[in-house]
């Protein structure tokens, strides 16, 4: 858990401060209130405006657990109306998730792919090899997206679409490649629309 206090100074001047970065051990609500509020003790901080966090119900309770510590101590500015304060990238997150759900299945392919390339030195050194007979000039790495982080599936499909006719070279001169991502009913290799 990373705590960072945003303030502004007498001259209004904005600042950013790390004042924590601990591991949790535990992801219950009173446990991360509990961590939060040893991290203001700590640095005798006493007012406060708002907390950003992610928007997931289990936050609910962590807020209204620190609303209500936060007032007995006469800590929170404009009585709390601001202290939740949902995070911004993490609704953007939801919100492309929701809208790539229709090019799941193209994605999935896509992300199997890349997955198959990348899980052994000798996959990937006739992958790279597909990119010397396809004389593809781009160098990037291909990167998987990841969960958290909603522009990684733009990131990970764009440097797919670089690579596209190494991966339909792939498809014809090795044969695991195929069966790997068609087994157990998966969705198969890309197609030329994915």
């Amino acid at each position: 858990m990373s705590l960072i206090a945003h303030f502004i100074d007498k001259k209004w001047n904005l600042h950013k401060r790390i004042l924590n970065f601990c591991q949790i051990t535990s992801h219950t609500e009173e446990f991360v209130a509990k961590e939060v509020e040893t991290c203001l003790n700590a640095w005798e901080l006493n007012r406060v405006f708002s907390i950003t966090i992610d928007n997931t119900s289990s936050n609910d309770v962590i807020i209204k657990f620190m609303k209500k510590w936060m007032n007995a101590r006469n800590c929170l500015l404009l009585n709390g109306e601001y202290i939740h304060m949902r995070c911004c990238a993490h609704i953007l997150s939801l919100i492309v998730k929701e809208g790539l759900k229709d090019e799941e299945i193209p994605i999935t392919r896509i992300r199997k792919a890349i997955k198959y390339v990348r899980s052994s030195p000798s996959r990937l050194a006739r992958f790279k090899g597909c990119v010397e007979r396809e004389k593809i000039s781009y160098k990037g790495l291909m990167c998987l997206d990841v969960e958290t982080r909603w522009n990684s599936i733009y990131l990970m499909l764009a440097t797919a679409v670089k690579y596209k006719k190494t991966f339909d070279l792939l498809e014809i001169i090795d044969t695991k490649y195929v069966k790997e991502l068609s087994k157990d009913k998966g969705p198969g290799v890309p197609l030329s629309k994915d």
